[in-house]
C-alpha cells in the first residue's frame, strides 16, 4: 500500500496509484465542527476574526494545528492543506468594537459587518487608490519580503511534525496577484483597471514579488511542503475577468518564475482558479503546473474535456460540485461521483474533492457520501 504523499506524486505524474488520492484546498467550520465533534476555528471566519481582536492568537492556532490533524485522520485526507498563521505575540493595534447586530466599528471610522454568504466579518470601506507606484514602495516591498517571521509557520511545523514525508503537505499560501497589485489600495475593480490601463506600474512589484514567494518557498521546503500552491481567480463564469493578453503580460511570467522555484526545490506546483478557464488554460500549462483545483462544470469547464485535452501535463483535481454538495440530494451526489470516477480515474491524473471548496451552508452528509463512494470505488485494479 502507498502512502499518501507517493499516491499524489504518482497521480500527478499520470501514472496509476493504488487508489484516487483525496484532499480539499478548502473546508468549512460547519462541516468541520460536525466531523470532529466540536467547535473550531478551522476555516471560522467570523469567529476567528472575533478572537483575533481579542487577543486570542495562541487559543486560534492551537486549535488550527488540533484540528487540522484531527479531520486529516477522520477523513484519511492524502493532502493536508496548511496556511500562515498570524505571528506570535499578535495584538490588534485597533480591535473594533460591536455597534449593533453585526456591525463593527474602530477607533479610524473603519467599518466592518457580518457577511452570512460565508459567515465571515468584512471590512466594508477600500483604502485610497494609486495610479503610481513610487521607487520607495517597491523597496518597501522588498523589505516586507524579507521580513518574514517564523512564527507564522507554526501549523506548518506541526502537521509536519505528525506526518513527516507521508502526507502530501500542501502550503496554499504562495501570493502573487496580492503582493503585485495591494499597494494600488482601492477596491477590486480598481486593481482590474490598473492592470489594463497601466500595466508598468504593476510590473514595478515583480522583483519584490518573486523574492516574497521565494522566500516561503525556502521555509516551505524546509518544513517538508511537497506542494506550492497558487490560487487567485482571475476567471468568472463567463471567461476572463480583464484580457488574457493583460494576464500574460503581467501574471504569467511571475507565475512562471515562481514554478521553476518550486521545481529547484523539488515540490510540486499546483493551481486554484475558479471560473471558465479555457481561454488561459494553455498558459497555466504553460507556466508549468501539474494539477488543476477548482475545475468547475458549472463554468463549462468540463471534467472530462479538461483532462482529455492536458492529458500528461495538467491533473484534474475535482469529483463533487459545489452546487451537488449545496442544493444536491444524496442521489444526485452518488450519481455525479460515479460518473466522475468513471470518467477521470483511468491512467490516473487524478485527485479527488471539490470543485472549490466544501463551502459554510454546504451539505455534510453529501461531502460524506461523496467520500464514501470514494473509498468504494475510487481503487485502481
Amino acid at each position: 500500500m502507498m502512502d499518501s504523499l507517493k499516491r499524489v506524486i504518482e497521480a500527478v505524474n499520470f501514472r496509476e496509484p493504488d487508489r484516487v488520492p483525496l484532499g480539499e484546498w478548502g473546508i468549512d467550520h460547519d462541516h468541520v465542527t460536525r466531523i470532529i465533534g466540536h467547535h473550531t476555528y478551522w476555516r471560522n471566519r467570523k469567529d476567528t476574526t472575533i478572537a483575533l481582536w481579542e487577543g486570542k492568537r495562541d487559543e486560534v492556532v492551537e486549535s488550527l494545528k488540533n484540528d487540522c490533524v484531527e479531520l486529516t485522520d477522520k477523513l484519511d485526507y492524502d493532502i493536508v492543506t496548511v496556511n500562515l498563521v498570524p505571528p506570535k505575540g499578535y495584538l490588534d493595534p485597533d480591535p473594533p468594537k460591536q455597534k449593533g447586530e453585526g456591525i463593527w466599528e474602530d477607533k479610524k471610522g473603519n467599518i466592518y459587518k457580518y457577511a452570512a454568504s460565508n459567515d465571515s466579518i468584512m471590512l466594508m470601506n477600500t483604502s485610497m487608490e494609486k495610479e503610481e507606484i513610487t521607487d520607495d514602495q517597491v523597496e518597501k516591498a522588498y523589505e516586507r519580503a524579507r521580513s518574514i517571521d517564523e512564527s507564522v509557520f507554526e501549523l506548518v511545523d506541526h502537521v509536519y511534525e505528525k506526518y513527516g514525508n507521508t502526507k502530501a503537505i500542501l502550503f496554499r499560501d504562495l501570493n502573487i496577484y496580492g503582493f503585485m497589485t495591494s499597494v494600488l489600495g482601492g477596491d477590486y475593480g480598481h486593481k482590474l483597471v490598473m492592470s489594463t490601463i497601466a500595466p508598468e506600474e504593476i510590473i514595478k512589484m515583480r522583483g519584490p514579488c518573486v523574492e516574497y514567494n521565494k522566500l516561503l518557498l525556502d521555509h516551505c521546503v524546509k518544513r517538508g511542503v511537497s506542494v506550492a500552491m497558487y490560487g487567485h481567480d482571475y476567471c468568472m463564469n463567463t471567461g476572463c475577468m480583464m484580457s488574457p493578453d493583460v494576464l500574460r503580460k503581467l501574471y504569467f511570467p511571475v507565475m512562471k518564475e515562481v514554478n521553476d522555484e518550486i521545481y529547484k526545490r523539488g515540490m510540486l506546483p499546483f493551481f486554484h482558479c475558479c471560473g471558465n478557464t479555457w481561454d488561459i488554460l494553455d498558459d497555466f500549462a504553460d507556466a508549468g503546473y501539474m494539477a488543476y483545483q477548482s475545475v468547475q462544470n458549472s463554468a463549462g469547464m468540463d471534467w472530462k474535456k479538461v483532462k482529455d485535452k492536458y492529458n500528461g501535463k495538467i491533473a484534474v483535481w475535482a469529483g463533487v460540485s459545489c452546487e451537488t454538495l449545496t442544493e444536491g440530494t444524496i442521489e444526485d451526489t452518488e450519481k455525479e461521483v460515479r460518473k466522475a470516477l468513471d470518467e477521470l480515474m483511468p491512467g490516473g491524473g487524478f485527485i479527488f474533492g471539490s470543485t472549490n471548496s466544501v463551502q459554510y451552508g454546504a451539505s455534510t452528509d453529501n461531502y460524506l457520501k461523496a467520500l464514501e463512494l470514494l473509498n468504494k470505488y475510487g481503487v485502481y485494479k
